[in-house]
């Protein structure tokens, strides 16, 4: 993702950004859980911080036609020494207002996530 120089409230999303894992079940895998993009500092800082609540932007590559309203956790595609629990999701578009979750999400629309961590 990068923002074109004279345009700040324009955003371009790169094929190539980091993923995360919203899983609607803590700690299994199931079929309603949601890979996203992240810029590459906010995967770096999930791996390394031990700050205990954390503000995620997540940012849709490609339409989804099913957000849920809650998921239970955070995961990376690698091992990280903490559990990243979802406690809230807030879904935010430029173009659409009063996005209504379980619902669909756009390519380029943004779901902050709020989450609480701990220490395995």
């Amino acid at each position: 993702m990068f923002r074109p120089f004279g345009n700040p409230g324009l955003v371009i999303l790169r094929g190539d950004m980091a993923k995360i894992t919203l899983r609607t079940k803590l700690g299994e895998t199931s079929a309603n859980d949601l890979t996203i993009a992240v810029q590459d500092r906010t995967y770096d800082y999930l791996k390394t911080t031990i700050t205990p609540e954390i503000r995620v932007s997540a940012f849709f590559e490609e339409d989804c036609a099913n957000v849920e309203a809650e998921y239970a956790e955070i995961v990376l595609d690698e091992e990280i020494p903490f559990q990243t629990r979802v406690t809230k999701i807030i879904p935010g578009s430029r173009t659409r207002k009063g996005i209504v979750l379980p619902g669909p999400m756009m390519t380029g629309e943004q779901l902050t996530i709020l989450v609480e961590r701990k220490r395995d």
